[in-house]
């Protein structure tokens, strides 16, 4: 795969895993203000998504310096 194409993916991914995260963030914020309680998996989702995302950071910082 050609470094075009890669910064294309990654730069896809890097939005989606952005957009996932404030929805994630802002559900769990909102159930965690109204005093709803907090599943497992919605407590997990939290540190996942925020993983990937800056993962996602980290990759496109690599290939911004190429």
């Amino acid at each position: 795969m050609d470094i075009q194409t890669e910064r294309i993916q990654v730069k896809k991914g890097l939005y989606l895993t952005g957009i996932a995260t404030l929805v994630i963030l802002s559900v769990f914020i909102y159930q965690a203000v109204t005093g709803m309680e907090l599943d497992t998996g919605e407590i997990l989702s939290v540190p996942i998504s925020l993983c990937a995302f800056f993962k996602l950071v980290n990759d496109h910082r690599k290939l911004s310096l190429t």
